[in-house]
């Protein structure tokens, strides 16, 4: 009997997300899997026991797009609901999305063009980092950084020691091909809460797997008080730690051993681990004013000394910034600047784009231009898109680049008859008028009067 043809509709990609308790974020981080250029991918989303509204969200976006599939959770911990995410996918790749994150449209495209152009079993893509404090930061940069390459196994180990300025590859959010996770066994460690993705990588590549990274970001990793990963409990990182020390005991049973390099990454991310979870035992005790318990594991590894000043010198940062915070009048700053559209290309003048912009700096919000030569820099572009109320797109061709402004989940704006997923509203010469409709009332300000009277009380009577 002839071989079943393949479905030309089933998916080559499926997005992997978990959530618990996700709702200040999950909507962004769907609507950007939704809005990929790949349209053959399912969005896989494990809802783990939810008590806020993600699964109300997770469940709307189901009815609204039968690629979403809601998955229900089962309380087991982070790694266990990742192992039931890649149970219920379709596709012969996956890629993990974070429920606070967000994906540039051409991510899944792209990271199933590397996979497949290179024949890794593993790949990922640069990320940025964002957050409403600070400025967008590119993840990787330098040397060894700006092409295209693939990565081996001793460095993979190497990047994986916790507390270095060196990039931490474990952070990258990868695509794998499923049926190489399934030959060789690997899932994701039921003991780490933390970690978990650094771990299932650096087991695929001593299984022989391997890895191609590709230096365009376009993955939006999005920093905030209640992410896991900048968070090391003690238990966390025992558990660490003792995956870490299985590796190395399966290294000394193997008939050669682990090859030089690798050997030494291993001793050093170890040696790491260790010096953090003695870092966070003593800050445990100091916190409860306890010195003579915070001494003997400080003392135990010193390194941890180094650790502690790191932590005291970042509280004494947040303390200075929460009194600066609190002396502020109700009228910050922020208030009194006008909120800011940005305007991505040049507008053809008398274009609906170019009618918009008028419209909406009438309105009172400031415009930020970015040419095509700015746009061609990720991070610039990502930089001018935090805080912005709107994105206009003056050129279709240059969508791409001006979706690296999403992080902010700003509306994208562009003439009618553009054709990209990151465009949400299009424009004509008659429904310019609506354009002011589309940006949030903060934004808007009272087409402009409200925000001239709140800077006017800030600024106090004129001399």
């Amino acid at each position: 009997m002839a071989a079943a043809a393949p479905d030309p509709a089933a998916p080559l990609v499926s997005l992997l997300m978990v959530a618990r308790n996700a709702a200040p974020h999950i909507d962004a981080a769907l609507l950007s899997a939704r809005r990929q250029t790949l349209a053959r991918i399912e969005i896989v989303v494990v809802d783990d026991r939810s008590i806020d509204a993600t699964g109300e969200i997770i469940r709307r976006h189901a009815a609204e797009d039968p690629r979403v599939i809601a998955v229900r959770g089962h309380g087991k911990g982070l790694a266990a609901v990742r192992n039931l995410s890649i149970a219920a996918a379709a596709a012969p790749y996956v890629a993990v999305l974070d429920a606070d994150d967000i994906l540039h449209p051409r991510h899944a495209e792209h990271l199933l063009d590397l996979a497949t152009r290179t024949g890794a079993d593993i790949a990922a893509a640069n990320m940025i980092s964002f957050s409403r404090e600070t400025p967008a930061g590119l993840f990787a940069q330098g040397p060894g950084w700006t092409a295209e390459r693939m990565i081996d196994h001793a460095e993979f180990v190497q990047s994986g020691r916790l507390g270095q300025e060196e990039v931490q590859l474990g952070y990258l959010k990868p695509l794998f091909r499923r049926e190489a996770l399934r030959q060789h066994g690997l899932t994701y460690d039921l003991r780490l809460r933390i970690g978990e993705d650094w771990d299932l990588v650096e087991r695929a590549l001593a299984a022989g797997l391997t890895y191609a990274w590709r230096p365009e970001p376009t993955y939006y990793y999005r920093r905030h008080e209640h992410s896991t990963s900048f968070r090391w409990r003690p238990e966390d990182l025992a558990a660490l730690i003792a995956a870490e020390r299985d590796r190395i005991a399966a290294d000394a049973l193997a008939a050669t051993g682990a090859p030089g390099a690798l050997a030494r990454a291993r001793a050093e991310r170890l040696a790491a681990l260790e010096d953090t979870l003695a870092h966070c035992e003593a800050v445990g005790h100091l916190k409860d004013r306890r010195i003579d318990r915070a001494l003997p594991h400080l003392l135990r590894r010193p390194r941890s000394f180094a650790l502690l000043w790191h932590s005291l010198r970042e509280g004494l940062g947040r303390r200075a910034a929460t009194a600066a915070r609190r002396q502020r009048t109700a009228i910050t700053a922020a208030e009194t600047e006008a909120p800011h559209v940005l305007v991505c290309g040049e507008e053809r003048p008398g274009s609906p784009v170019a009618i918009a912009a008028a419209l909406v700096k009438a309105s009172g919000c400031k415009l930020k231009r970015l040419t095509r030569a700015q746009l061609a820099d990720p991070l610039t572009t990502a930089r001018a898109g935090q805080g912005a109320a709107m994105v206009l797109l003056a050129d279709e061709a240059l969508a791409d680049a001006a979706a690296h402004a999403i992080g902010d989940g700003a509306p994208f704006v562009a003439a009618a008859g553009t054709r990209h997923p990151i465009v949400q509203h299009f424009l004509d010469e008659q429904s310019c008028g609506n354009l002011l409709g589309l940006l949030p009332a903060s934004a808007l300000a009272d087409n402009g009067l409200a925000w001239r009277k709140r800077a006017a009380v800030a600024a106090g009577p004129a001399l």
